[in-house]
C-alpha cells in the first residue's frame, strides 16, 4: 500500500504554517501542510498494529480507533489566538495528532495496566519509537482534568518503525508524532457528547478560552461521572455533588443540551462500514443533519476523498476514520453516528 510522504524540508513546512496562521497562506503553502498532514497515514497505520497486538496480548478488551487530523482542524488550530492575540501554534510541525490513535477502555485499571506496558521495555520490544516527553504525566487528564472537564490520558510518541534505526536508514515518515488517547468509557461518552451538542448547536465549547454557560454544564457533567461512575473526585472539590448536580439540572433548564441530545436518532447501518472510511455530516435543506458513509478498500483514496469534502460548502464535517472492526469504530467515533445514549442516561441517572 502506497502511503503519501511529507515534503522534505521541514523548513518549507513551518514557514507555510506560519504564513497560514497570520492569514497570507498561498495555494502552496495550503499544499505543504496539506502534504504534511496527510503524510501521517503511514504512521497511523503502523501503530494501530502494533497497539493492537499489545492489547491482544494482554487480553485486555477495548475499543480502538484512529483518524487522520482533519484539515478544517488544521488551519483552525493555526490562527487560533490567545486573549492577547498570541498563535497558540507556532510550529505546525510540532503539532503532535496529526495521527491519532484512540483506545476506549471498560475501566480505569485496564486503562492504566496497558499505559505501564507501553512504557515498559516488553511493551516497545522490536519497535524503536519514543516517547516524545519525559514527563510522562505531562499530558495525564484523568489526574488533572482540564477546566473544560476532559478528562483522558495522551502519550505522544515518535515514530521510528522497527528496524529503521539497527539499518540506518532514514525513512520518510522517522521522526513523525503520533497521538494516542487513553479513555474510559464514561470519560469517552462526556467527550462525544460535546462534540455532538456543539455541531449541533453551532459552538465551539471545547476550544473555549472563557468558560460560557455551556462550558460550565459540561465541566459538571464531567465531575458528577467520574464521581458517581468511577469514583474519582478531583475537581470542584468545595462543593458536594448534591450541589453541583442541583446547578446542572438549573443549567440545563436554561440550555436544553440534554434535551436535544435525546432526540437524536441513533446509527444503525453498520454492514456499511469497512476496514478505510470516510464519516461526512452534512447539513440538509431543512437545517438538520445527515450521515454519509463513503467505504474504501484502500487507505489513500480514503484520505484524499476526506480531504475534497473538507473544502466543500455542503460538507460540516468529513475525516477519514480506519478500524478492522466495525463496532469498534462506532463506539470509538461515536459522535460521526449521532449516538449519546451513554452520556444521556449517565446523567439522568444521577
Amino acid at each position: 500500500m502506497a502511503y503519501p510522504t511529507p515534503p522534505k524540508s521541514k523548513s518549507d513546512v513551518r514557514r507555510a504554517g506560519q504564513a497560514i496562521s497570520e492569514g497570507k497562506g498561498t495555494d502552496k503553502d495550503h499544499s505543504l501542510v496539506e502534504s504534511w498532514r496527510a503524510s501521517h497515514g503511514y504512521v497511523i497505520n503502523t501503530f494501530q498494529a502494533m497497539l493492537r497486538k499489545r492489547l491482544a496480548k494482554l487480553g485486555i478488551e477495548a475499543d480502538f480507533a484512529q483518524r487522520l487530523k482533519r484539515r478544517n482542524t488544521v488551519i483552525d488550530k493555526l490562527q487560533r489566538a490567545d486573549a492577547k492575540g498570541k498563535r497558540l501554534i507556532l510550529d505546525v510541525t510540532s503539532m503532535h495528532d496529526f495521527a491519532g490513535c484512540r483506545i476506549i477502555f471498560r475501566n480505569l485499571n485496564d486503562l492504566q495496566y496497558f499505559r505501564s506496558f507501553m512504557h515498559s521495555t516488553s511493551g516497545l520490544k522490536d519497535v524503536d519509537h519514543k516517547l516524545r516527553h519525559q514527563d510522562t504525566e505531562k499530558f495525564n487528564y484523568i489526574a488533572r482534568p482540564k477546566p473544560s472537564g476532559y478528562r483522558g490520558i495522551h502519550d505522544v510518541y515518535r515514530h521510528f518503525p522497527r528496524g529503521s534505526a539497527r539499518r540506518e536508514v532514514r525513512k520518510p515518515w522517522d521522526g513523525l508524532l503520533v497521538e494516542i488517547q487513553y479513555r474510559t468509557q464514561p470519560q469517552h461518552a462526556w467527550a462525544t457528547a460535546v462534540e455532538i451538542s456543539d455541531l449541533l448547536d453551532g459552538e465551539n465549547t471545547k476550544f473555549e478560552l472563557d468558560q460560557s454557560r455551556r462550558g460550565r454544564f459540561f465541566a459538571l457533567a464531567s465531575e458528577i461521572i467520574a464521581r458517581r461512575v468511577e469514583g474519582i473526585d478531583n475537581a470542584f472539590e468545595d462543593t458536594n455533588t448534591n450541589h453541583l448536580l442541583e446547578e446542572l439540572h438549573d443549567l440545563e433548564n436554561n440550555l436544553g443540551i440534554l434535551r436535544r441530545l435525546r432526540l437524536l436518532k441513533q446509527f444503525e447501518e453498520e454492514d456499511l462500514l469497512q476496514r478505510h472510511n470516510v464519516l461526512n455530516i452534512y447539513r440538509v435543506d431543512d437545517g438538520s443533519f445527515e450521515l454519509e458513509i463513503l467505504p474504501f478498500s484502500r487507505a489513500q483514496p480514503a484520505i484524499e476523498k476526506a480531504s475534497e469534502l473538507e473544502k466543500s460548502e455542503n460538507s460540516v464535517n468529513a475525516v477519514y476514520v480506519h478500524a478492522d472492526n466495525p463496532k469498534h469504530l462506532r463506539s470509538a467515533y461515536r459522535n460521526y453516528f449521532y449516538d449519546p445514549v451513554d452520556f444521556v442516561q449517565i446523567i439522568t441517572s444521577a
